[in-house]
């Protein structure tokens, strides 16, 4: 300090600035960088122009009097009072730790330290001495980034066995948790300058990468040349005029075009701007985020997969458009070869989108409609080149799997198209393996909002440079708590494939029993691009790794507050019940090996995820002197509270699927029969299959069943196992009973309650599915028909849960009804047609439609 102001000829200023600068330093220490920072720069600008400051000297002399003063006043006024026998224990921790802050005592004032001293004991000084001694030994970081946890994310052993034992160090698999945003610079190797610049240094020294350019290859490529002659001729073939120019005129044209698209869709990734970007973000995510947590094990794999020279593949869950910017900033700092990004051509805005080039975003459309009713063969040829060029050069790739962000917070089913160009390039040589790296992200709040007009119906708002600034400034100034992000262990494209082409040649394998779902029809996927023989192939591999992420993924304290308000205790509950609760919940998911994104106290952790989430969804009240956590369990607060959640209804998806089955069973014998029980389980599988992926592709569902169904026996007891012998054909064989424990009457209502509102909503929608005989709909129509249903069931009662009103779970209905050959779809540019088949044309297939999925429905108000 005293250099400082000798520096900048403040010599008779001294003692005031000096005072000044210590309360700054008290109010602001986690942020003292930007202070120094501040005034080194003010320092530059007096030592340029001295008679800038001359004139306003002594006013801010006297503003620095006042502001000391004031800031004095408020220190004594909330100073802490004389340790006794009686305070509380959080009381005298607190007491013990302002007074031992041998910071505050070197900074303060003689006086302020003075009277600090009178109110303190010296016992309790002593004893917090002792403990910041050790805090400083130990560079003790906050509970989250300290406690230790299991290694999450590794690779499937059946799959992937050599990947699975490759990268993976035992003895560091319970590391620390890791806050990035906490960079502490280290003070045997930076200088003084380093240190107070340690952002700006950390950034500087990180490894350099070359980024190459690989636009200009693409128009050069064969596949490209064939794709502008092959629809060249086409349009020839379509005109009436004739002659040599004019068709060259036609190849000319889908020359300019690829350009144009090619163009419109590179990514002109930065070093520099990369660089500069995580600068910025050093300083503006604490503005929002209080943590950015990472495993550091899971960061070290990543570093010996960058060394083998092979392209990492990142396949994130897409929750956020953070998510792409928070995996750049943590590649980059821990010089790991940050990766070009897929991302929607509904970015490409003024200013963000050329910045979001630069930081590797390469533009594709999310529908690649056709030109002239015949497929848009330019367009395809461009990406499938352009990707395989930029894997050819050595670049990383990033890419959602899911294609746009959950609206619903549970992971979607993957969209196949990117990933099959990936699949390709492999089979065709291009290149010679690959690394795929699944990801999980979780917020403890979604900085992009709730989709509460999206799942009530409205349309999506589109990107704009307006809503851009507008979101960013609301950002800046919220709080969304703690981001956690897990990178699963990389493993080998080429090993995963040779496994699913043995074990789909098998005659004997678990293939044949995972449901399939239909490919869309507007992606690279199920066009001439993709061979038949690699469909199957993609859809096993992506929904492999959907799976492997929604596994991994940290359950965040609002997922876990929300899940039990809404499935518990939607009527409200006494904080101490919700305690303990929270406590058997944790023990359940340690009992499954889930991983949680906080620690701590439960009681503690209830208030921070109530006080995080807010007065609109979640209520305390206090009634005859106890305090009651009660949720908004009513339109259109609800589905905000179902997004967080279904982060857990994932995790309860099977379980929940038993306890549903076993209520649609007649139960008046006390006991069930396996085999019904297995075979109603797999029907409502099946009538939810857009909803969740309920086993991995190398798994068989009805083991998976019998599977969970043990384990619930084993760790719930909730049936008593009997069998019987049955004679048929005078050979016996088993038929086992499960005998049905009235003490487990609760916990089966409360696994049922999970998957009731999809049901009501599938319900209804197989409902008006009557609004089609005889005639057809758009899409829109059709949807807002649905919804008017629902609300009026719900005002009428029939319907007891609120949150069945989502637009995502109408139209995975939808597929559903298609999957089943009752609804039949017709797309023409960006509109959908429905109308039923036709020997499905009528009132009373509706019916039997409504009643398959009708009779898993919840009639009782009383049970929930």
């Amino acid at each position: 300090m005293d250099l400082l102001c000798n520096t900048i000829g403040f010599a008779g200023f001294k003692k005031r600035a000096g005072m000044f600068i210590n309360c700054l330093y008290v109010f602001f220490q986690p942020d003292m960088e930007g202070v120094i920072e501040f005034l080194f720069f003010v320092g530059i600008i007096y030592w340029l122009y001295p008679n800038f400051f001359t004139k306003g000297l002594s006013r801010f002399r006297k503003m620095v009097d006042v502001v000391t003063n004031r800031m004095f006043d408020v220190f004594n006024k909330f100073a802490p009072h004389e340790a006794h026998p009686n305070d509380s224990l959080s009381t005298i921790t607190s007491l013990k730790r302002f007074s031992n802050d041998q910071k505050i005592r070197r900074h303060l004032s003689r006086e302020a330290e003075t009277k600090i001293r009178r109110h303190l004991s010296r016992e309790a000084e002593t004893k917090a001495r002792e403990n910041h001694i050790f805090e400083i030994k130990e560079h003790a970081a906050p509970p989250i980034a300290t406690k230790r946890r299991p290694l999450m994310g590794l690779s499937c052993y059946g799959c992937t066995p050599t990947s699975r034992e490759s990268l993976v160090n035992k003895a560091t698999e319970n590391l620390a948790l890791k806050n990035i945003l906490n960079y502490t610079p280290p003070k045997s190797k930076y200088s003084f300058l380093q240190r107070t610049f340690s952002h700006l240094a950390q950034v500087y020294e990180l490894k350099k990468f070359d980024y190459p350019q690989v636009a200009d290859r693409v128009m050069y490529d064969e596949r490209l040349k064939q794709a502008i002659k092959k629809t060249a001729n086409q349009q020839y073939r379509d005109s009436k005029d004739i002659g040599d120019e004019f068709y060259m005129t036609l190849v000319k044209n889908n020359e300019k075009r690829a350009r144009k698209i090619l163009k419109d869709m590179r990514s002109t990734l930065s070093d520099f701007l990369l660089r500069f970007t995580s600068w910025v973000l050093y300083k503006l995510l604490p503005c929002f985020l209080t943590s950015v947590v990472v495993h550091p094990r899971q960061i070290e794999m990543l570093k010996q997969a960058g060394s083998t020279d092979l392209p990492l593949i990142f396949l994130p869950l897409h929750r956020s458009h953070l998510d792409y910017i928070l995996m750049s900033f943590i590649l980059l700092n821990n010089n790991v070869r940050s990766p070009l990004v897929a991302s929607g051509d509904n970015l490409r805005i003024p200013f963000f989108g050329s910045l979001l080039r630069s930081l590797g975003a390469f533009y594709i459309k999310r529908r690649i409609d056709p030109v002239m009713g015949r497929k848009d063969h330019v367009y395809r040829a461009v990406l499938h080149t352009y990707m395989n060029e930029c894997l050819r050069a050595g670049h990383n790739i990033e890419f959602f799997l899911e294609g746009g962000r959950t609206r619903t917070g549970k992971p979607c089913l993957p969209k196949y198209g990117i990933l099959s160009v990936i699949v390709e390039a492999f089979m065709d040589g291009t290149i010679e393996d690959a690394l795929l790296v699944p990801v999980s992200i979780n917020y403890e709040k979604l900085v992009d909002g709730n989709f509460i007009r999206e799942q009530l119906g409205q349309p999506k708002e589109m990107e704009t440079f307006g809503s851009a600034i507008k979101g960013i400034w609301h950002v800046l100034n919220s709080n969304y708590g703690m981001m956690r992000i897990d990178f699963n262990q990389p493993f080998s494209l080429r090993e995963l494939v040779k496994t699913f082409n043995t074990n789909g040649k098998s005659s004997n394998n678990a293939f044949n029993k995972t449901l399939k779902s239909n490919p869309s029809t507007t992606s690279l996927y199920g066009t001439d691009i993709v061979s038949e023989e690699h469909k199957s192939l993609v859809e096993s591999i992506s929904k492999h790794v959907i799976y492997d992420c929604a596994q991994s993924m940290a359950v965040m304290s609002t997922n876990a507050v929300t899940f039990l308000l809404l499935n518990k205790y939607r009527k409200g509950v006494i904080i101490d019940e919700l305690v303990n609760a929270l406590d058997e919940l944790r023990e359940d998911l340690l009992s499954i090996r889930r991983d949680f994104g906080f620690t701590g106290d439960s009681l503690d952790v209830i208030n921070y995820a109530v006080e995080l989430l807010g007065p609109a969804v979640i209520r305390k009240e206090r009634i005859n002197g106890e305090e009651i956590i009660k949720p908004v369990a009513v339109l259109p607060n609800i589905i905000e509270l179902t997004y967080y959640s279904n982060t857990l209804t994932t995790v309860y998806a099977l379980q929940s699927i038993i306890a549903t089955a076993v209520f649609s069973l007649d139960t008046s014998l006390g006991f069930i029969n396996q085999d019904d029980l297995l075979e109603t389980a797999l029907d409502l599988c099946n009538i939810f299959q857009y909803e969740f992926i309920f086993i991995k592709p190398c798994q068989n569902l009805e083991a998976t069943i019998i599977d969970c169904i043990d384990d619930l026996i084993i760790r719930k007891e909730i049936f008593t196992v009997k069998n019987a012998n049955t004679v048929e054909n005078e050979e016996y064989y088993p038929v086992i009973e499960y005998e049905i424990n009235n003490k487990s009457i609760e916990y089966f209502r409360f696994l049922r309650s999970i998957l009731s509102p999809l049901v009501e909503a599938y319900s209804v929608s197989a409902f008006c599915m009557d609004k089609l005989v005889g005639r057809s709909l758009l899409e829109s129509e059709l949807v807002k028909e649905v919804i008017d249903e629902i609300k009026q069931q719900l005002q009428s009662g029939s319907l007891l849960y609120d949150e069945c009103l989502s637009v995502d779970c109408i139209k995975n209905a939808f597929k559903l009804f298609q999957k089943l050959d009752v609804l039949e779809c017709h797309t023409e540019k960006k509109l959908r047609l429905f109308y039923l088949k036709e020997d499905q044309d009528n009132t009373d297939s509706v019916r039997t439609l409504y009643n398959r999925i009708n009779r898993f429905k919840t009639t009782n108000r009383d049970e929930l």
